[in-house]
């Protein structure tokens, strides 16, 4: 446990890849970030979303807290509903005003068969899942980042780098 009273996911960062090693590495991140719990943002945070979202019922792993955009200030990701789109999403507060404004970064569909859930990924060297046999390389996450599993479906690094949003899958 954290400081502020939110679990942590205590992934060991790939720094080599390659190999049954790697797959099953990969496999165990997916596994913790699937199963670790987090907090919930306040209802002040909630009113920045955008238009037209809303949150989920508040359930354990559908909100997570971490410096993703800059240190020092705390963002509060969320899994969100457009009940008129009916799509869901990830929706990221900011945690000062000038870091912007709340947006939605990851969208998605049907939710009922593999359940979304957050999770705080730490600072490190990851290695992405690759297709096709090629070979991918580790990638060197900066900031704290977003874990982001759909039940037993798959789990993958959403996390912040020259300004935006980005995502990496570590598990399929």
């Amino acid at each position: 446990m954290s400081q502020t009273g939110q679990s942590e996911v205590n992934v060991r960062p790939l720094v080599r890849g390659g190999g049954f090693s790697t797959w099953r590495r990969c496999l165990t991140a997916g596994v913790l970030l699937a199963f670790s719990s987090a907090s919930y943002g306040n209802d002040a945070d909630v009113k920045q979303l955008p238009q037209g979202w809303t949150t989920l019922a508040a359930d354990a792993g559908l909100t997570v807290s971490g410096t993703f955009q800059h240190p020092g200030h705390t963002d509060t990701a969320v899994v969100v509903q457009n009940g008129q789109a009916g799509a869901y999403g990830l929706a990221v507060l900011p945690g000062a005003a000038d870091d912007g404004a709340a947006s939605i970064v990851k969208t998605f569909k049907d939710i009922k068969a593999n359940p979304p859930h957050l999770s705080l990924v730490k600072p490190g060297s990851y290695q992405p899942v690759c297709h096709g046999g090629e070979s991918c390389a580790p990638l060197a996450i900066a900031n704290e980042s977003i874990g982001l599993c759909f039940g037993e479906a798959s789990c993958e690094i959403i996390y912040y780098a020259e300004g935006a949003y980005h995502e990496i899958h570590i598990t399929d």
